[in-house]
């Protein structure tokens, strides 16, 4: 055992490791990484306009002679220049193109990095995905184990003929399922393996580093998430790049409409045997220039192109800002939701091991069914995996956060060598137009939910008649004298807050026992003929309930709680002018009365039925 553990730390590659390697080598990496030099040269290209050029003419003509020259000034034959040429003004095509290059050198560049911060990303979903289903392969393994472990003791006892053979058939079909569900771990296990060794290059290696990445958490909002993400992101930075360097096309085509000065120079190397004294063997220095006068609107129409190149940058820029936003705030929200909802199925995990356990023993002693035993197996199996998905999938968004902030490699550690750094200039900030709002993470009002719920007790109270008139009492279990139940006296409270808002007098006052006394100096009839009034109003009654605490204490409970009241009513106020006069009319609510209170319900049980003893309101 010891040797294995020592084998398996020797042979751990770190995840820093893996990473540097997917991005060094991977193709989908290195086509972005050739392309970004090949800008590199591209600009060196147009900067070398900035020198001159040397050239070596060689011409060799054949004229006919009109005129006979005499004195030795024939035109020769064949003769060899060197031709020495220097750009002295372009309207500063040369200097605009090399500017545009820079900056497309710099979008490759960006596009380089966000290509590393996507391939890492994938790599990592890969990498947290084989985590995930060796584990999630394990479970399987011991939920078949149990599985088929059952099936033998059952086996056994239909055999020896103290158990029902309808038990067997159970204990067969869930143990197929359980053969399925391994079969589809493992199954999972070998796809993620391919996606990694697609990505890394070769296939991973048998122990894999539990990552940490993301122990450094994340800003406190999501706007401040946002903000990082819109100063760091790759694609972001990629697009405004882009719009300086088509800026810099357009005054490189505007240069078209300036002149172009060239000093030139020419020295004679050699003429021919009749030649020696021609015109043609001095040497020669001069300055030309070069103004286009018209050229069929094309330079015009080349600007209003470029132009229109300019305006698809900027909305590439306005798409990569939303997509950013995108990204950023649902991995963000992700990572809250995973992280609470991790918490509760640890809750769910625990309760149903201790459940599980506590079938086992009462199986054994027949207090249990077979099928309440592979019940709890296979909910305990589908816990643990909801359990793990929500811990890897938690990594993943965490990864998610980080790549659209252009920070995953960081938060790893890794980074791809012989790369420049670039300073952030001015004009990033210029065109950064992008706005750091996010929608507001989603909040459950579980109080809400359970105050505007119909209650159970409500929809059985509906199928049966009430106990006072019913010729057949329903048959509910109620529990012990002396036992009190939350859940009854919770469902009892809302029964209480749903006849209010139906205005339901008379389901409403038999909540309420005969030694029921209201709070003084008012006598009970007059509380009945108030409550009576209160029930029969026109208006609609809205009631809510917030932070309902229920205490026990044998047959007597407690409900104490916030309570929110209004009365509503509505106004008929004509909104249009039309031939229609029904159309024109709109019902307006207005609330009449409102009212908030601390309020608490004594109740006591009376003949197995919880009912209301004292109403005490504290506004």
């Amino acid at each position: 055992m010891c040797s294995y553990v020592s084998y398996a730390a020797e042979s751990l590659v770190p995840l820093k490791d893996m990473v540097e390697k997917t991005i060094t080598s991977n193709p989908e990496v290195q086509v972005r990484y050739h392309r970004f030099l090949e800008a590199g040269y591209e600009q060196d290209v147009a900067r070398g306009n900035f020198l001159p050029d040397a050239n070596i003419v060689s011409t060799y003509r054949k004229q006919e002679e009109l005129v006979k020259q005499s004195g030795g000034t024939a035109t020769p034959r064949m003769n060899n220049e060197l031709v020495l040429r220097q750009m002295i003004f372009d309207g500063f095509a040369t200097s605009n193109d090399v500017k545009r290059l820079g900056h497309a050198s710099r979008v490759r560049y960006h596009e380089l990095q966000s290509i590393m911060q996507n391939i890492t990303l994938e790599f990592l979903r890969a990498y947290i995905d084989a985590l995930r289903y060796r584990e999630l392969s394990q479970f399987a393994k011991d939920n078949y184990v149990v599985h088929k472990q059952l099936f033998d003791r059952i086996q056994e006892r239909v055999t020896a003929g103290v158990a029902r053979k309808v038990d067997l058939e159970q204990a067969t079909g869930r143990l197929a399922l359980a053969e399925a569900n391994l079969l589809t771990e493992m199954t999972n296990l070998h796809d993620v393996t391919a996606r990694m060794q697609r990505l890394y290059g070769e296939l991973p290696p048998d122990t894999l580093e539990a990552p940490t990445f993301f122990d450094s958490g994340v800003e406190p909002t999501t706007v401040e998430a946002l903000k990082l993400a819109y100063l760091q992101n790759p694609d972001l930075h990629a697009a405004i790049e882009d719009i300086q360097s088509k800026e810099s096309e357009i005054k490189t085509n505007e240069a078209r409409y300036m002149p172009r000065l060239d000093l030139q120079a020419r020295k004679n190397l050699g003429v021919s045997a009749n030649g020696e004294n021609s015109t043609s063997a001095a040497d020669l220095l001069e300055l030309t220039m070069n103004f286009n006068l018209f050229n069929g609107f094309s330079d015009r129409n080349l600007i209003k192109q470029t132009a229109e190149k300019l305006n698809g940058s900027r909305d590439s820029r306005d798409k990569a800002c939303v997509d950013v936003r995108q990204t950023v705030s649902i991995a963000y929200n992700d990572i809250n939701q995973l992280r609470e909802q991790r918490s509760y199925r640890e809750r769910h995990v625990a309760s149903i091991e201790n459940a599980r356990d506590a079938y086992r023993k009462q199986f054994d002693i027949g207090q249990r069914t077979l099928l309440d035993l592979l019940d709890t197996e296979n909910e305990y199996f589908q816990a643990k995996r909801n359990l793990a998905n929500s811990q890897y999938d938690m990594q993943i968004a965490y990864a998610r956060v980080y790549a659209g902030q252009g920070e995953l490699l960081k938060k790893i550690g890794a980074s791809r060598g012989n790369l420049p750094e670039y300073s952030r200039e001015e004009y990033m900030d210029a065109e950064n137009i992008c706005q750091a709002v996010a929608p507001a993470p989603l909040q459950i009002d579980k109080a809400a939910l359970l105050a505007d719920a119909k209650p159970l007790s409500s929809s059985y109270t509906t199928l049966v008649k009430t106990p006072d008139t019913a010729s057949v009492k329903p048959n509910k279990t109620e529990p012990a004298s002396g036992e009190c139940s939350i859940p009854d006296v919770t469902y009892r409270v809302n029964d209480w807050a749903d006849t209010w808002r139906k205005k339901d007098v008379d389901n409403h006052l038999k909540l309420y026992a005969e030694k029921f006394l209201p709070e003084p100096p008012a006598s009970k009839e007059d509380w009945t003929k108030q409550r009576k009034q209160s029930l029969s109003t026109n208006s609609k009654i809205g009631l809510k309930m917030e932070h309902l605490l229920v205490t026990c204490d044998g047959d007597k409970a407690s409900a104490k709680f916030k309570q929110d009241y209004t009365l509503t009513n509505f106004k008929i106020k004509k909104t249009g002018n039309s031939a229609c006069d029904v159309c024109n009319l709109k019902r307006i609510p207005v609330i009449a009365y409102s009212s908030k209170a601390d309020k608490e319900l004594q109740f006591e049980r009376i003949n197995n039925n919880w009912q209301i003893v004292r109403e005490l309101t504290n506004k």
